[in-house]
């Protein structure tokens, strides 16, 4: 009698398994594109980096000489990481990407942990979830188990392509550093996924638990500049998951005993947010919210005005984040200018960047900047894509606004923020470079700044016409459009046979300033294409049937 007790339930069971599975594989298409996205630009920022050291730093003479040019330099270590071994391949590798990669991994990581669940519980799909066989804990672990495939898919590429170059033997990488290295840059997304995973539980809305993880995600980052200020606080990198990555030193000196404190940190984090998420009720929060609050009639009364009260929030962390990063490249303009030697003038040159040295740095900087300036409609896309599909569109549509007004809008206060990102970037790399004593002019950055946009409003332009075709696409076809351009332009620009793909990258189109005159003639042409665009975006999306 006791062997068909079993296979009755069994039934539940596996049931529950399949529910699990299901809502695992719903996590992981949900953030596949941007994790591929994101696979390419590291992958692509690693290969440029090793790639152009061995071809302007080709022997140990020009590589002694990068070393007294940045040793003893602790603002560049607390900018931008380990200085000590950039006499070497790896270790110029690791300095050059190590902040960049680390940083942007994590903030997608937390982000996209906090939209798959405490986003899909205010949005009310976690309700039909758990209205069948799956429980709340269930569901949360299917869910980053979904998202640890997508950082995978980081780890797979990234390693794969490091394996790659390392097996030139100019560059020399090791195999296991370089499974190390990918690893540790899976790492900080992985620490501040679970960290995401845990401010969903303890804050009722996305946007507290949002905000909760980049605190920590700050200190955490403010942990490691301090430990790279000097001898006397390296201690410090043992108690923040940058320093872990740090301490690995994988195409040097390869150390794996920090990656068991990251492994421990992302299973006692998921642990804490799996049993969180069964000891509460749906919709609630560990730390409790009022149920009443006092008025905020701020941006109720037109569409218009509700999508800058929505919005605002994270288009000023967008500000602050541009405005930070032109002001660290500010700050290192002096130290960087000096490390420049006649190799470096070789590769500038193939990126078409000429004149003074401090010239010719911020002719780069401003190509970084271009990218994270052309990242902003991302976000701002993917919100327009959700508000679509949780209905809240219908129910703005519901009133005297016409659906193009509501993209009208929405376009509009995204390009406003793109400008205001230019120039407070532009103002925030001057200020930063007149501290350290470089003389360089306000209009001149100023102009520099502003010269990204026309690059930027194509990508906006390419992402509304996604948006109006294929609402679900929009964001990832952003991540995706921006990593490849920036990827294939660095890459084309170094490697003579491939040169032809820089046709295909968006920054292209772009002109250097100040280390390149400006073209009109491509800088109109730019703009033009990028208007027919969002013109065309609107037209569809007009035509379209809303997505449900």
């Amino acid at each position: 009698m006791s062997a068909p007790a079993a296979t009755d339930d069994a039934g539940p069971v596996a049931a529950d398994r399949g529910a699990a599975r299901a809502v695992a594989g719903l996590a992981f298409r949900q953030v596949r594109w941007a994790a591929l996205g994101w696979s390419v630009m590291f992958a692509g920022t690693i290969a440029s980096s090793a790639l152009s050291y061995v071809s302007v730093y080709p022997d140990a003479a020009s590589r002694e000489q990068i070393v007294r040019a940045t040793s003893g330099s602790a603002g560049m270590g607390m900018l931008l990481g380990p200085v000590s071994e950039i006499g070497t391949v790896g270790g110029f590798t690791v300095y050059k990407c190590f902040v960049f990669l680390t940083t942007l991994g994590a903030i997608w990581a937390l982000l996209a942990a906090t939209r798959l669940l405490r986003g899909e519980e205010a949005s009310g799909r976690w309700a039909t979830v758990l209205a069948g066989t799956v429980r709340a804990e269930q569901a949360t672990m299917a869910t980053l188990a979904g998202l640890a495939a997508g950082i995978g898919i980081v780890f797979v590429v990234t390693t794969g392509v490091v394996l790659a170059i390392g097996r030139d033997p100019e560059v020399g990488f090791a195999p296991a550093g370089a499974v190390l290295y990918g690893l540790g840059l899976a790492s900080a997304p992985a620490v501040f996924a679970a960290v995401g995973a845990v401010t969903s539980q303890l804050a009722r809305t996305r946007r507290l638990a949002s905000g909760l993880g980049m605190g920590v995600f700050g200190v955490s980052f403010l942990l490691r500049m301090v430990a790279d200020s000097g001898p006397g606080a390296s201690w410090l990198l043992w108690a923040t998951p940058f320093g872990w990555i740090e301490r690995t030193r994988p195409l040097t000196h390869p150390d794996w005993r920090p990656m068991i404190l990251s492994a421990v940190a992302v299973a006692a984090l998921v642990a804490l947010a799996v049993r969180l998420s069964a000891r509460r009720d749906l919709g609630a929060a560990v730390f409790a919210s009022a149920d009443a609050r006092e008025l905020r009639p701020f941006g109720l009364g037109s569409s218009g005005g509700l999508l800058v009260r929505l919005e605002w929030p994270v288009l000023a962390g967008w500000l602050a984040g541009t405005a930070l990063a032109g002001l660290a490249y500010g700050v290192i303009a002096d130290v960087a200018s000096k490390a420049i030697q006649d190799g470096v003038n070789d590769m500038l040159d193939r990126l078409g960047v000429h004149g003074s040295v401090i010239r010719q740095f911020f002719g780069v900087v401003f190509l970084l900047l271009a990218t994270l300036v052309a990242l902003i409609p991302a976000g701002q896309l993917g919100s327009a894509a959700e508000d679509e599909a949780d209905g809240r569109l219908t129910l703005l549509l519901a009133q005297p606004v016409r659906r193009r007004t509501v993209l009208l809008q929405r376009l509009g206060l995204t390009a406003v923020a793109m400008v205001a990102a230019a120039v407070l970037g532009s103002l925030a790399a001057w200020a930063g470079a007149r501290s350290q004593g470089v003389s360089i002019g306000l209009a001149t950055l100023v102009g520099a700044g502003l010269n990204v946009l026309p690059v930027a409003f194509l990508v906006l332009g390419f992402g509304a016409v996604v948006l109006a075709v294929r609402p679900r696409l929009a964001g990832p076809a952003v991540y995706v459009a921006v990593a490849w351009s920036l990827v294939v332009y660095l890459l084309a620009s170094l490697v003579d046979p491939v040169r032809w793909l820089q046709t295909l990258s968006a920054f292209h189109y772009l002109s250097l300033a100040p280390a390149e005159p400006v073209d009109v003639t491509t800088t109109i042409a730019t703009l033009a294409v990028a208007a027919a665009l969002l013109v065309a975006a609107v037209v569809l999306a007009d035509r379209r049937d809303l997505d449900h």
